[in-house]
Formats: C-alpha cells, structure tokens, sequence
C-alpha cells in the first residue's frame, strides 16, 4: 500500500480548494491536493457560459441592506452568523482573486444579481483556460505540495475523535493512505446524480457521504436550485435567463403554447416572464414559478425530456448593453442564434444549496474536519444569491485554512499500520450497504443502476415534487441497495471507483429523498404539489447524520430514522 505524510488534505480543486491550499501552503504546511479529475476543475470551471460573478457591498452602508437581502431570500433557512462573516468579508476577498490566478473584472456601474432586492456591484470571472494555467503555474512554485489527480478518495480515518487519515484510490485503483493532521473538504455540490444537469462529471456528492461516514451533519439537502437549460440546439448549453424579456411564447413539440390551459391573461403570461428574467434558479418566493412548474408538468406528463420551445423577438439582438452582448456573443461563438435556431429548454440540476454543517470557520463538528465551497451549507438557505458561491469560496477557503493552520500547530500525527487501513476499509463497506445479494456485478449492472438513480431524481425530485413520487424513489433506491456486494470492491481492482460512485448515488439519493418528504410545504427551491404552500410551521432546517449506519433525520426536536 502506498502511504503519503502530510499536515492538511484538500479535497477538490476547484476555487475553494485552491483558495485553502495556497493559503495553507503560504504559511509553510505541506499539503496534498487531491481531485478526481485535474487541476482547476469541478462547478466553478465548468461555468457553461461566458463568465461567472461575484457580488459586492457598496461599501459599509450596505452590508445592512445585503444581509436583509439574504435573509428575505433564504425564507429563514441560512445560519446568519456565517451571512455576516461573508458580507463583512466579501470586498476583501474579491482584491485576493489575483494571488490564486484569477482576474476578477468590475462590471461597468451596478446591477441586480440573481434574487437580490438591491443593485451592486458585480466583479466578472472569465477566460477559464487562462485562470487554469495561472493556477498550475502558481502552485508549482511549492515543492511541499503534492498533487494527485484523477484520485478519489474512498474514507476518511477518525481515532479518538479526530480525522488523523484518508484512504485514496490513485489512478489506477491502488490504495494511497494519506496521514494527516486536517482534511479541508472542497468536493463541491452534487449535480450529478440527476440525469439533466448543469455540472462537471465531478460534481457528484462523494464529499457529502464522506462527511457523514466521518460524524459530520448535513442540512438544507432539499433546497437544490434547479435552472433551465439548453436540449436544443447544444446539449447541456446554460440558458440566459435574461432573455426572456424578449421571449414570444413558449410550444410543445405540437406547437401549443404552454399557457394555454393555465387561464392566464395576456399581461399576465408577459408579468411572469418579466419577472422569471430577473433570476436564473426556480423558486417558488416569487410569482415566476408558474413559468418552471408549468415546464416540469408538461415534460413528465408527455415524457418529453427534450423540453419546451422558446420563440424570440429578432428584437432581442438589438440589445447592445453588456449583460446581453456578453452572453449573445458566447452563444455566437457555438454556432447559436437565439432567433434563428430551435431553442428548446428544460430544467437542469445545477447547485445545492444545503451542504454540510459548519461554524465561520469551515469547521464541521468532528475535529480536524472542514467543509467550503457548494459543499457546505453557509450562506443560502431556501434559495441562493446570484453572486455569492464563488464569493464563499474564497471567503470561507482562506477562513478553513487559516483556523485550520492553528488546529494543526498544536495537533500531533497518528501512525497506523497497513493491516488497521485494510480493515477500516472492511469495516466501511459493510456499515455503508446493507445488501443481500451475492452476486458480483460487472461494470455495465454498476453503470445502469446509476443511470436509473439518476434518472428516478430528475423525473420526480425535480422543482415539482409530491409524497407519492418520492415514496416510490424511496422503494426503488432501497431495492437498488440491495442489488450491489462489497465484494464487487474487494474482488475486482478495476470496478472500485465505479462502485463507489454507485453505492454513494444510493446513499446520497436517500438522503435528498428523505429530507424532501420531510418539507411538506413549497418553500425556496422547490414545489410540493400536495403541500403548495409555505408553512410557518416548517421554518426550520433539516439536519441529517448518520447512526450506527443508520440515517437521522432531525426537524424541529423529532428524529425519524431511516431504513
């Protein structure tokens, strides 16, 4: 077995991982930087448009006004001391983009970001290709850090407590045990495991059952911003919201509009769509959502994934400002014009809003064990504000990694031998499936079982969502449990990683089902069809843990266990 020593693992290399190691390795700790896939990658360089922003203060004067804007939209779902953490923070941070590789540009004057009630100003990330090299080029400069890409990790060690290790699989499927005194986890969201989706490969979840196999709490799981995304003429094509303030109609493939059985006015159809081009995720605050719910139920009724139609006044490519020309030009330069072309849309997963726990500093309730990034759950709550998520990244990476450079200054390494590594891993696959079958599985079983996991989530715990739907998930993921062995792992060097993914897409699966049984009510996010309504009563967060290999649910002082 391999084996590698060092004081911090990062997990994930996106803008919060990179963020955390750099800080870290700036203060003299070696460090090794893992990812799944390479260098700079994960959400924040898969942007699927021109360029990515982040929101500023306009000065002491708003920090108020910004919280208020938070508050309003997380419709009492975030933690506020972390709100203020990252409001008070947020203009400093911006300034450091540079020390990572990154050029952040200030948007000419002030404008809305997505869901915010009031204008400021917005710094542009772009020139993706460039922002890796510099990254690259960056981080070479330390020799005390180590890299492993295209690595996964398998589990977290805990002795005594404490995170004092990570089991990897390197390349190849070798095991690599990392001794450590920390681990910054900078998975990012979990996209993935919905078949339509606006994310990286990478962006799957694995960091979330992580955590909770090491003792860490998830909250906020059901709040998953879901935004309309390309079908036609590009696959997977991010959709600019803004446009819809040029949008003629929206048709099914028999050319009927989708406001046609709703009994809706003609100003009123115009209202809706004003105000749907104001904001990119769904959410059922504001009266946008008949546009998204409409959507949802036309497709799963007509089993029609290929989405709706969209017809646009030439009008639109009149528009010379920059928030138009911007994206215009992008969609240009992949051969696609909004007027000409067949522009069909349908809602893709796109971000979590929930995540792991964690305190100001990125620290988890289990000692050594940090969460940052769309990973944890810090400054959204129901819904999420355009230009906060790479603002957190950087926020809350250089936070983790400078309170975590204090925890390891006075922690010690824990050795232990290849043989305790070997049984952990034992240990950790029979406490995550409880299976009955024997039978080994080749790679094409372990690839449909997550191909039909992903597709059971996009179809029923979309934006619109019922109890009957999600029972039925919940029957089937519980059947898939029982499908996949251990030994698969164990057997065949090959499948592991496969596996892995598999048995997480389970794990992960019932956990977003669960806690979206438990919001019976519309609130952010998503709509329940049985429960329309916000509910006063439910104005708490749900907060998930593992127990003796059984999920918790915790909401307003009651637990229900999962099965």
């Amino acid at each position: 077995m391999k084996r590698e020593t060092v004081d911090v693992l990062v997990v994930g290399a996106g803008i919060a991982g990179v963020r955390a190691t750099k800080t870290l390795l700036d203060n003299g700790h070696r460090v090794a930087l893992v990812t799944k896939t390479q260098l700079a990658s994960g959400s924040s360089f898969y942007p699927l448009k021109a360029s990515l922003g982040t929101q500023v203060t306009n000065g002491k004067e708003d920090v108020a006004v910004f919280l208020k804007d938070i508050d309003v939209m997380s419709r009492g779902m975030h933690q506020e001391e972390i709100a203020k953490v990252y409001v008070n923070e947020i203009e400093s941070a911006v300034n450091e983009y540079e020390t990572i590789g990154i050029d952040a540009t200030p948007l000419s004057g002030v404008r809305k970001a997505c869901f915010a009630e009031h204008q400021r100003r917005i710094y542009l990330l772009k020139d993706w290709n460039k922002i890796r090299k510099n990254m690259r080029e960056i981080l070479e400069e330390y020799p005390w850090l180590t890299l492993h890409e295209k690595t996964t990790v398998f589990s977290l060690y805990k002795q005594d407590g404490r995170i004092v290790g990570a089991v990897m699989l390197d390349q190849n499927n070798d095991y690599i045990y990392v001794e450590t005194k920390a681990v910054i986890l900078a998975t990012g969201g979990f996209g993935n495991i919905y078949k339509h989706n606006l994310n990286p490969v990478d962006v799957d979840g694995s960091g979330h059952i992580l955590a909770l196999g090491a003792g860490a709490s998830l909250v906020n799981m059901e709040f998953i911003q879901f935004i309309p995304g390309m079908t036609q003429p590009k696959y997977k094509t991010l959709f600019g919201e803004h446009t819809l303030n040029y949008c003629l109609d929206v048709v099914d493939e028999n050319n009927q509009s989708l406001f046609s059985e709703s009994q809706l006015t003609e100003k009123e159809i115009k209202d809706i769509l004003a105000i749907r081009s104001t904001h990119g995720p769904f959410t059922h605050t504001l009266d946008s959502r008949t546009f998204d719910i409409l959507m949802m139920k036309s497709i799963v009724k007509h089993n029609n994934e290929n989405g709706l139609r969209l017809l646009f006044d030439t009008a639109l490519y009149e528009n010379k400002t920059e928030f138009y020309t911007t994206y215009l030009d992008w969609l240009k330069e992949r051969d696609i014009d909004l007027v000409k072309d067949p522009i069909k849309i349908s809602p893709f997963a796109h971000a979590s809003n929930g995540g792991v726990c964690i305190d100001v500093n990125g620290q988890t309730e289990v000692e050594g064990l940090y969460a940052i990034g769309e990973l944890s759950a810090n400054v959204e709550g129901a819904n999420r504000l355009g230009g906060n998520s790479t603002g957190a990244s950087m926020v809350f990476g250089k936070r983790a990694a400078n309170h975590c450079h204090h925890y390891i200054g006075h922690t010690s390494q824990y050795s232990v031998t290849d043989q305790s590594v070997l049984e952990h891993i034992h240990d950790v696959l029979r406490n995550n499936v409880s299976n009955k079958s024997k039978r080994l599985l080749d790679d094409t079983k372990l690839n449909q079982i997550i191909s039909e996991i992903k597709e059971l989530l996009w179809y029923h715990a979309n934006v619109v969502r019922n109890e009957q739907d999600l029972m039925a998930v919940l029957d089937r993921l519980h059947a898939l449990t029982h499908q996949i062995n251990p030994e698969v792992f164990l057997e065949h060097k090959q499948l592991r990683k496969l596996y892995l993914k598999a048995n997480n897409y389970l794990q992960l699966g019932e956990v977003l089902i669960q806690a979206m049984l438990m919001r019976k009510e519309s609130r952010g996010a998503h709509y329940r069809e049985d429960y329309p309504h916000e509910d006063p009563m439910y104005a708490k967060p749900i907060v998930i843990h593992q127990r003796t290999g059984k999920l918790a649910f915790h909401f307003e002082n009651n637990e229900v266990e999962g099965e």
